[in-house]
């Protein structure tokens, strides 16, 4: 398992939530050459609400740079969290790098709603 703190304390989350989506994908059976493009997370901050779910675009010692997808639709807002400010982050699911044809998911299945399902 990669180390996901630096020399300074600083948490490395892009390898930690790395570590994580590995660990889950063992632990329920889907070990092997991981297809998800993009692992969604959960941030929750020193504030009431949480970040969901949104993916890592990039960090720095400070700041983790994120795109967090909208639940009311093909938004993405771009934002950016003092790493200071993180007391935990989740891992949601993974977002496969293929597209999947429209006709091929079953009309009754509300996607927008239910985030719980991405795990691939």
């Amino acid at each position: 398992m990669n180390d996901a703190k630096n020399r300074d304390g600083i948490i490395n989350w892009s390898e930690k939530v790395k570590d994580l989506d590995e660990n889950i994908r063992r632990e329920i059976g889907i070990e092997g050459e991981c297809d998800a493009k993009h692992i969604l997370i959960k941030v929750q901050t020193k504030a009431a609400e949480c970040i969901e779910p949104a993916f890592i675009v990039a960090e720095d010692d400070t700041f983790l740079d994120l795109f967090v997808l909208s639940p009311q639709g093909p938004g993405i807002t771009s934002t950016a969290v003092l790493k200071s400010n993180i007391q935990s982050v989740g891992v949601i699911g993974g977002v496969a790098a293929e597209k999947i044809d429209k006709k091929e998911i079953p009309q009754d299945t509300n996607f927008e709603d239910d985030f719980g399902g991405l795990y691939q």
